[in-house]
Formats: C-alpha cells, sequence, structure tokens
C-alpha cells in the first residue's frame, strides 16, 4: 500500500509540475504577443534630415499614410536638416530604440564614415528597408553639342570637362568619379545646392554637362529642355511618356562592377530596437511600396523600385565600397578604419 501510496504521489506530482509548465509556457507565449500587440503605444516620428520639399522629404511623406494606416497611430514628418543629414542620424540616436523615432534616411549615411561629418555609421541603426532609387544620369541642355555618353567620355578624357554635381562626396559626384577612374578623364567640378540645380547649370552653358538623378529632371526631359546622354546602370531606364535613356555599359562595359549607381532611400530605426518592432516596421515599409499607388507615383516621377533582401547587408556593403572609394581618390577627410569601415576585397 505504501509503494502504491508512493507511486500515486509521483504521478500527482508530475501533473501538478506538468501543468505549471504548461501554465509558465502559455503566459510566457501570451506575453510576448501582448508585447507585440503593444507598439507602438504613442505617435510616431518619421525624421527627414533635408528641407521640406525635396527629394527625400517628397518620398517620406509619400510613404507617411500607408505607415499611419496599417500603424493605427499618428506618423509625423519633421524636417531637421543640417550636415547633410548627420544631424538628423545623431538626434534619432539618443533617443530610445522603442520604434516611436524612425530615421528616413539616404545614401548619404554611407559618406559618412570617409568623410567626417559624424562617428555614426550604418551599423548604429537597424535598417528597415531600401527600396527606392533614384538612378543616376548625364545631363545636358538641349543644345549642347554633346550627343553621346561616347562624346562625354571622350570629353573627360581631354580633361577640359567642366560638370556640375550637388556636392562633393554624393551619389552624382562619386558617379563622376567612377568614370574617370575608369576611362582615365578628369573635369572641373562645380557644386550647386542640388541635383536639380546642377541640371539647370547645363541648360544655362555654365558647365558641359550635368550628373543628377534622373527624378530630379524627368520634368525638364519631358518638356524637351534638357537631354539625358546615359543613365549609370547596366540596363536601359524607361522613363514614362519619354522613352528609354540608354545605359553607361553600352558604351563602357569595364563600368559594370560600378552599377547601379544613384541615391537610395529607407527608413531606419536605432540599433537595440527589438526584433518584432523592427519586423513589424519592415513589413509596413513592404506593404507599402507594393501599393498601385506608390507603383505609380514612381513611374511617374523615374524613381527606380529595387529589391534589396538583407537591407543591413546591402547599406554595409556599399559603406565599405563608397568609403574606400573616396579615400582612395583622396577626397575623404579620414581613413574608413578610424570608424570601423573594413576594405572590400
Amino acid at each position: 500500500m505504501k509503494k502504491f501510496n508512493l507511486l500515486l504521489l509521483t504521478i500527482l506530482l508530475a501533473l501538478v509540475l506538468g501543468a505549471c509548465g504548461q501554465g509558465e509556457k502559455e503566459e510566457s507565449t501570451e506575453s510576448a504577443n501582448n508585447e507585440e500587440e503593444s507598439y507602438p503605444q504613442e505617435p510616431i516620428e518619421m525624421i527627414v534630415g533635408f528641407g521640406e520639399g525635396g527629394g527625400t522629404d517628397t518620398m517620406a511623406r509619400k510613404l507617411q499614410p500607408a505607415f499611419q494606416e496599417e500603424l493605427g497611430e499618428s506618423v509625423v514628418v519633421n524636417n531637421m536638416p543640417g550636415a547633410s543629414s548627420a544631424l538628423a542620424l545623431e538626434h534619432v540616436n539618443e533617443l530610445p530604440a522603442d520604434g516611436h523615432t524612425i530615421l528616413f534616411q539616404t545614401d548619404l549615411v554611407r559618406v559618412f564614415p570617409a568623410m567626417g561629418m559624424t562617428d555614426l555609421t550604418y551599423d548604429d541603426f537597424e535598417q528597415i528597408g531600401i527600396g527606392t532609387m533614384g538612378i543616376a544620369n548625364f545631363v545636358v541642355g538641349d543644345d549642347s553639342e554633346l550627343e553621346t555618353f561616347e562624346d562625354v567620355v571622350n570629353l573627360l578624357k581631354t580633361g577640359d570637362a567642366k560638370v556640375a554635381v550637388a556636392g562633393i562626396g554624393d551619389p552624382w559626384h562619386l558617379t563622376l568619379e567612377i568614370v574617370n577612374s575608369v576611362v582615365d578623364g578628369d573635369a572641373e567640378i562645380i557644386t550647386y545646392e542640388s541635383g536639380s540645380n546642377a541640371a539647370m547649370a547645363a541648360l544655362k552653358g555654365e558647365v558641359d554637362f550635368a550628373i543628377s538623378g534622373v527624378n530630379e529632371v524627368v520634368d525638364l526631359l519631358r518638356a524637351g529642355d534638357a537631354r539625358s546622354l546615359a543613365v549609370m546602370d547596366n540596363k536601359a531606364f524607361d522613363v514614362k511618356d519619354l522613352g528609354e535613356i540608354p545605359p553607361v555599359t553600352d558604351t563602357i562595359t569595364e563600368l559594370e562592377p560600378y552599377v547601379p549607381e544613384g541615391t537610395w532611400w529607407g527608413p531606419a530605426v536605432k540599433k537595440g530596437t527589438p526584433e518584432h518592432i523592427v519586423d513589424r516596421l519592415k513589413e509596413v515599409y513592404n506593404n507599402a511600396l507594393q501599393t498601385e499607388e506608390f507603383k505609380e507615383f514612381a513611374e511617374k516621377n523615374a524613381i527606380v523600385l529595387i529589391d534589396t533582401e538583407d537591407p543591413q547587408d546591402y547599406v554595409k556593403k556599399v559603406t565599405e565600397e563608397t568609403s574606400w572609394l573616396l579615400h582612395d581618390i583622396g577626397v575623404a577627410e579620414r581613413s574608413p578604419e578610424e570608424v570601423g569601415i573594413s576594405k572590400p576585397e
């Protein structure tokens, strides 16, 4: 009888412990679910590191309604211009990593390590997605004597070219330096406040040609005031109501490893943001890009939709490539190694 009672007690104890374990498991699952459902808990601020009306601001405000609808909370776009958006990075980095502050960043994050505008790098943030891009193109006025990208290359080889870009270290300047390094060219670089202003300089005859984003000059192209001689890509770019712009690789096949080149946009949050929040924001962002409204907006404005399966790895790769390119051509303010950017193989 004693053995029977002991066996019965053992069975009862096992059942009690199992029930406790199951209860703890259910409680843990319920807690995780509640945590996910609790985001967001307050209005979300989307920080743009440039002024109102620019390409980055326009992109953020186009996506803002989709974020607000899907997250069920107010999403406000706030502009914080300064130091080519480096101030915006530092601002977001000073706030809690809770997903309630989103940095709407640009490709300029890849030049900061070399140009020394901030010690922050891509690695201080979790990339939500890189899904849109403004492709670089070579622009001339309608009455320019330059007819093809081959003419551009020949002019660069003489060393007498005057070229307009938005700024030293920006993607349009990088495009010029890449082409020069491949064709052994040189040029006098003149900077303007934006790619659009650089293109206007070409139309006025202040420079031989400009490099900007197709999205920045698409209205000038459609109006016939400007011509695009090539895009920095390996495939033609079809502009709605205009036609195709040929790729640079049709003329210089050696440019293949460096394309596509241009400016890109994408949201990010401070490193350390909980994984379930990062995943939720990725879902919201990807859904927003797939709406017919956004696709029509992108087509009209000559914005390229790109597929980056791993945005963190993508930004790491382009940061390494760009940082060391700037260093190797002698325009970097410091070695990328100072902020932990490895040299790509």
